[in-house]
């Protein structure tokens, strides 16, 4: 989380405005690609993996593996389609550069089934190390870059090189934990056709999933200027290390889900979700309102003074993050009804895009920020509506509501003086810091108390029992 700071404070202070916005544009392009040529594919180890034998097990990653850069390779040539390039590329910069875009798309896809190794092979090595040692290649790699030859095609081509490292190191990795033996086939084509049949409901969503959550930028490159690009792309920076572990949560619990569902259990699958709901809103919720509070010294400090107008956008945007931690769709994944999901995002698609075309051709910037709200949310309503009717649940079952408002009144309560001294006093941003880990950890300590964590407040206070004793040991041993 540290080093992803690094790379905005530097980019948009070395940068133009024009520049930092192709840069962003090529990110978008990379982002929207990714996501949809994936097809979903990267998350048919956690519902094929839980029960399968050890050379079905080697058939789901390597099958997963070898579709998805089948994918990439086929899917990102669509980029030569005169429609598809009009409106992804019409960055001039982007389009003179576009094997480049070509290349980095195909060697990006297979690194999204990184975190499905880790988690299906409970490996946390690989886990707690490949994501920072990503960070850390494209800081040097992008810097480097800029510095010696001092161009934005370089900084493009630098991030073609960490996408080809990191490529080599999934495949390292999937070779090393799934070697495949003389007698031993590759692929298993009866498991594919049920990988696929499983993945195209799922990859669809995800393709309509993509397209509702990138269709306001989409469109905002060819209705904004590049500079105006650039202030809007600021907004959606979000809070590096929230996502990271709502993820980690995320696909563990479908996991446990999965099994449950398969062993019978729906009172579990339900008390597994509203656990992960609880989990994910303790951790989030106050850090989404204190980073919402101190969004302009926030916004200044990473990105310089000239980017000071993308804060209303980035707190709105921030905001989304409330409803994003209630996990919706992750139900419908664990019990293999991928259909639905396809369903709620095919919906929200059909209102979406024509809503989103209409609002940034009239309103610009603030059309494309409401829009990009109601995207992102929309989706999510519509799967929380499926999911109780799938589990015959009402939504007053669904949702931990009473742990809920007990972590809103402590995340709200306790920041109420936090605003105040905001509001009377200009707060530098070590000030802010200060404050918000203050704010922090008066709120995760009451939440361990009436036990809305993360974590278990009876495992708190054996980890803190265990340090005791080994203290209380270390002093008496000292003391002899």
């Amino acid at each position: 989380m540290v080093a992803q700071f690094v790379m905005p404070m530097f980019l948009t202070r070395y940068l133009s405005k024009a520049d930092y916005g192709t840069y962003a544009q090529f990110y978008l392009v990379q982002g929207f690609l990714g996501s949809i040529l994936c097809f979903g594919i990267q998350s048919n180890p956690y519902y094929f993996y839980p029960g399968s034998s050890e050379l079905r097990k080697k058939h789901i990653i390597w099958n997963s593996f070898l579709l998805l850069l089948l994918f990439g390779v086929i899917g990102s040539s669509a980029l030569f389609i005169p429609f598809v390039n009009e409106w992804l590329l019409k960055n001039e910069t982007l389009n003179n550069l576009l094997p480049i875009v070509l290349a980095s798309v195909i060697f990006f896809i297979p690194t999204n089934l990184i975190d499905a190794l880790a988690v299906v092979k409970n490996n946390k090595s690989l886990a707690v190390v490949y994501h920072p040692a990503s960070i850390i290649i494209k800081i040097i790699a992008v810097i480097s870059f800029a510095l010696i030859f001092k161009s934005i095609e370089a900084i493009i081509g630098s991030i073609l090189l960490l996408n080809i490292i990191m490529f080599l190191i999934v495949l390292i990795c999937v070779i090393k934990f799934y070697p495949i033996k003389k007698n031993e086939k590759l692929i298993s084509l009866p498991l594919l056709k049920e990988q696929l049949k499983y993945a195209i409901p799922f990859g669809v969503a995800v393709i309509l999933s993509t397209t509702c959550n990138q269709v306001d930028k989409i469109m905002c490159v060819n209705f904004l200027t590049v500079e105006e690009y650039a202030i809007y792309s600021v907004a959606f920076f979000g809070i590096p290390g929230v996502m990271q572990i709502y993820d980690s949560l995320c696909l563990v619990n479908i996991m446990n889900m999965s099994a449950a569902y398969k062993e019978g259990a729906i009172d579990t699958v339900k008390s597994l979700y509203k656990r992960f709901v609880v989990q994910t809103l303790s951790f989030s919720l106050p850090v989404i309102g204190i980073v919402c509070l101190f969004s302009p010294q926030i916004i200044t400090f990473l990105f310089s003074e000239k980017y000071i107008d993308s804060v209303p956008f980035f707190r709105l945007y921030v905001l989304t993050f409330i409803l994003g931690m209630v996990g919706s769709g992750t139900i419908l994944r664990a019990v293999g009804k991928t259909r639905l999901s396809m369903r709620a995002f095919a919906l929200s698609t059909i209102i979406c895009i024509p809503l989103t075309f209409f609002a940034i051709r009239e309103y610009g910037i603030w059309g494309a920020i409401s829009c990009a709200m109601i995207n992102t949310m929309l989706p999510k309503i519509f799967q929380i509506a499926f999911e109780c009717k799938a589990l015959k649940t009402p939504v007053k079952e669904y949702f931990p509501f009473r742990d809920i408002i007990r972590i809103s009144f402590i995340s709200g309560g306790l920041i109420i003086p936090i605003i105040a001294v905001n509001t009377y006093f200009n707060l530098n941003i070590l000030t802010c810091i200060i404050l918000s880990l203050i704010y922090l950890a008066a709120v995760y300590g009451l939440e361990i108390k009436y036990n809305v964590f993360l974590l278990d407040k009876q495992k708190v206070s054996a980890k803190i029992q265990k340090i005791k004793q080994i203290r209380i040991i270390r002093y008496i041993t000292k003391g002899l």
